[in-house]
């Protein structure tokens, strides 16, 4: 119920959003300043945010910890609920990326997103989302499985962050968390759906604290999506 309450209705449908490359739309219906709606793969200009697909060809190598500029390198330790130096998850990462890991970051990502995607059941709980309460639960809703990827990725010498905003699905945009990865250069993925890189219909609001993810809920009760183009 809380999610259809704060769900967005486009001005128009969204043909085939899972295979677009590019997605422009106008944002409006509330102030944008304290929004983080530009960097990455997001352009926010005069209104108009565009989203451009990641592409995975040509990474680069992701480099050892201790040579990963600082921005990168703080997203490798732990966090209150990115428990990623906990037994249970350096144990549980070990076991699913074998005694020989893959080198490439790209390889280990999937590794790790397709044991969530088996033994993870997404539902909704009341709580806040908790690495290591989620796996030793094995359920959750996108923010329990953001937190989870997170800390999983970070036992396995990933930077990761969670992020927030919008997804579309059936003909609106909802609440949704997922994640960004550092594999080389940051890639958005979503292992709540499977994918990665995560689709552009992902209209990034917030990355960073739990907080301010939060704080969202009011702003996008107002928001207005008005769909430009999609390519």
């Amino acid at each position: 119920d809380l999610a259809e309450a704060a769900a967005v209705t486009p001005d128009r449908p969204l043909s085939e959003p899972q295979r677009l490359d590019l997605l422009r739309v106008r944002i409006g219906g509330t102030r944008t300043e304290g929004l983080q709606l530009n960097g990455g793969r997001q352009r926010f200009v005069d209104g108009i945010l565009a989203v451009q697909r990641e592409d995975l060809a040509d990474l680069p190598a992701l480099p050892a910890p201790e040579a990963l500029p600082p921005l990168e390198r703080a997203y490798l330790r732990p966090e209150p609920l990115i428990q990623s130096d906990h037994e249970r998850i350096r144990t549980l990462v070990r076991s699913i990326l074998g005694d020989s890991p893959p080198a490439s970051a790209l390889d280990r990502s999937h590794r790790l997103m397709g044991w969530i995607g088996r033994h993870i059941e997404k539902r909704p709980v009341l709580s806040m989302p908790d690495a290591l309460s989620t796996l030793e639960n094995r359920m959750g809703d996108c923010n329990e499985i953001a937190v989870l990827f997170a800390a999983m990725a970070r036992a396995a010498g990933i930077p990761a962050r969670v992020e927030a905003g919008l997804v579309h699905r059936q003909g609106k945009f909802y609440y949704h968390a997922w994640n960004l990865l550092f594999l080389g250069r940051w890639v958005t993925a979503d292992a709540a759906f499977g994918q990665l890189p995560a689709d552009v219909t992902h209209l990034r609001l917030a990355t960073g604290s739990m907080q301010q993810q939060v704080d969202l809920v009011g702003a996008i009760g107002n928001l207005t999506i008005h769909i430009l183009d999609g390519t």
